[in-house]
């Protein structure tokens, strides 16, 4: 799961500005909603705040239905159904840090979130052909309001960052515990730091090898040029990724414009293409982490739930500081291996990834494979430089 991002306009002081450019009569009028209970601007306030969540290659795959005191929340199945989002994984994620982000601000403007799911019939071959209700989040007033500025610049500076970090700065342990008391305040979920130098060793190995599996798949190939986005073409259609947040050097986007041709890329594969851009874009950034971190969870993991545990720590890290990078090859591989039953992939490969899967086990001892489930992976440490951010739709693309 790719993970990078904007607010609606290009900087979280630009806020302000966006809101007051959207008509809200004509929002109203287009949802054909009389907004009676809870004010229209804390509504659009709630859901651009929660479009500012991390969704895989930056998708964005959400609608929103306005109500009197409150929206539905919809799956768009134009933006999901990529290689890594099986059976949705990736998507109910990406739903599950976007409610974190609105129960965040919704407490800060004295609102209480009241959400309700819907059941969605789930199966092999489920494919998704129409927008689906998700969820009913819904608001009442609870308290005064509170630090709304501070929620506001947390969630809107929350940012991916794909770049080298500063070799050799660590991490204050004290950090590390208030991170960690952040994952666990859920009892049923862990929180590893591969700090030894042999388990780091063993995985940056694991996660480079998984990572390689990227470059010599021809779908996830597919899917990852359906969402790179050069030029001006992010800034017009606001959503996937723009090249500009991918962290690589200028000289790499000519190459990467020459690889969008699979029989190209597989030819150069042959001769070691795949090794030397995992190694750029993978060991390398991975080797300039102050840390390496992992989130499990014990049992069967409701993705949604874990979508909220991973956003409160990526939201919590970037407020302290720290620059964030999610590794998601290795465990949505791994939901899809034990999801989907294997399906996706050669024989090569599956041979590859469960044996990858067995070295996460020895150098993860809290991890049983056959229970549990890994959230995500962190890259984490302090930037260079500031790291750009993706871009994110307007708040009107999002209403139906």
């Amino acid at each position: 799961m790719s993970l990078n991002y904007l607010t609606t306009c290009n900087h979280y002081n630009d806020n302000a500005n966006c809101l007051k450019s959207i008509s809200t009569a004509h929002i109203l009028k287009s949802s054909k909603f009389i907004m009676d209970t809870i004010s229209s601007k804390y509504l659009l306030q709630l859901i651009e705040a929660g479009t500012q969540a991390p969704s895989a290659d930056n998708c964005q795959p959400w609608k929103f239905h306005l109500l009197e005191n409150g929206f539905e929340l919809w799956l768009d199945p134009i933006n999901m159904g990529l290689f890594f989002d099986v059976k949705q994984v990736a998507t109910e994620m990406s739903c599950g840090a976007l409610i974190e982000n609105i129960v965040i601000l919704a407490k800060t403007l004295g609102l209480k979130a009241h959400i309700n799911y819907f059941e969605i019939p789930y199966n092999d071959n489920t494919t998704l052909k129409n927008a689906i209700k998700f969820a009913q989040i819904t608001f009442n007033a609870n308290a005064s309001q509170d630090n709304v500025k501070v929620a506001k610049q947390t969630i809107f500076n929350r940012h991916t960052s794909r770049s080298l970090f500063q070799f050799n700065k660590k991490i204050p342990a004290n950090l590390t515990t208030e991170l960690s008391n952040i994952v666990q305040s859920n009892e049923n979920y862990l929180f590893h730091v591969y700090q030894q130098p042999k388990e780091r060793k063993a995985i940056i190995q694991t996660i480079t090898a998984t990572e390689t599996i990227r470059f010599i798949h021809q779908q996830i190939h597919s899917d990852f040029y359906k969402v790179l986005r050069f030029g001006s073409a992010a800034l017009e259609t606001r959503d996937g990724l723009s090249a500009a947040t991918l962290g690589i050097e200028s000289f790499m986007l000519p190459i990467l414009k020459l690889l969008r041709s699979w029989k190209l890329t597989q030819l150069l594969n042959n001769i070691g293409l795949h090794k030397i851009m995992a190694f750029r874009g993978t060991w390398l950034p991975l080797k300039s982490a102050s840390q390496i971190v992992s989130i499990i969870h014990k049992g069967p993991a409701n993705y949604v739930e874990s979508g909220r545990v991973m956003q409160r720590y990526w939201l919590h890290a970037n407020k302290l500081g720290l620059s964030v990078q999610a590794l998601s090859a290795l465990p949505l591989f791994h939901a899809r291996l034990h999801l989907a039953q294997d399906k996706g992939f050669t024989e090569s490969q599956l041979k590859t990834l469960y044996k990858l899967e067995e070295n996460f086990v020895k150098i993860t001892p809290e991890f049983n494979k056959e229970t549990d489930q890994i959230i995500m992976i962190f890259r984490v440490g302090y930037e260079k430089k500031a790291a750009e951010k993706s871009y994110r739709r307007k708040i009107k693309s999002f209403l139906i």
